[in-house]
């Protein structure tokens, strides 16, 4: 339920932003979408198709940048993506912990016509 949150944040986030820039019209939204987040592009594309209609988002392009999740390393402080059953930093062979690099859930961007 939280992608039905994120994606009427993301139309008044629009609306708000389209007014500023003095546009009517949103083209392309962008969204930064980690691998680790309990996010689903699908999901947010599916409210946003449902929701925009009479709105400056109506018809937009949704634009995903996907980030893979990444370990950090505890001795080495090294950043690594984990390889499935596989949790050893590749530079030192310590154990990696979770990282927030990959649980984001951002806006990126918006552009107008």
């Amino acid at each position: 339920m939280h992608d039905y949150h994120e994606a009427m944040h993301i139309i008044e986030h629009a609306a708000e932003m389209a007014g500023k820039a003095q546009k009517d019209k949103v083209t392309k939204v962008h969204l930064v979408i980690g691998e680790g987040s309990s996010y689903s592009a699908d999901s947010i594309r599916m409210y946003l198709e449902q929701n925009w209609a009479g709105t400056v988002c109506e018809g937009a392009e949704l634009c995903v940048r996907s980030v893979k999740a990444k370990l950090r390393c505890p001795k080495c402080g090294a950043m690594f993506e984990r390889i499935p059953f596989h949790y050893e930093c590749p530079q030192c062979g310590t154990e990696g912990e979770p990282s927030e690099v990959g649980k984001e859930m951002e806006i990126e961007g918006f552009e107008f016509a």
